[in-house]
């Protein structure tokens, strides 16, 4: 770390305007049958803020199955709290109503 913060200095970046990575989120996407979409969305928020993790966005989406309903989650999670991240989306996995769990954006793979 040391070898490239003189990297940086020496490129004349400054490292106090670089971004903080612990404010690094990650986004998961949830899908489910939409009639079961309100319970499990308060599900993943209490679960989560059990944790200690914070929802910070929720964007809910209708596919092209008139059945499901995908859920994409914007968690605020610091590197130090991946692990608890992890361990929820194995929760939410094993979640009867829930069909799929998936890091990262689906809008974002489909294009």
């Amino acid at each position: 770390m040391r070898v490239f913060d003189l990297f940086l200095r020496r490129a004349g970046v400054d490292r106090a305007a670089m971004p903080n990575r612990r404010d690094a989120s990650s986004r998961l996407t949830v899908v489910c049958p939409r009639d079961a979409l309100g319970a499990v969305r308060k599900h993943i928020v209490s679960d989560f803020k059990a944790a200690g993790l914070t929802v910070s966005q929720m964007q809910v989406e209708q596919g092209g199955d008139q059945q499901l309903a995908s859920a994409c989650i914007t968690v605020k999670c610091p590197a130090e709290m991946r692990s608890i991240l992890m361990s929820q989306a194995r929760q939410l996995q094993a979640h009867p109503k829930i069909s799929h769990v998936h890091f990262g954006d689906l809008r974002r793979a489909a294009s």
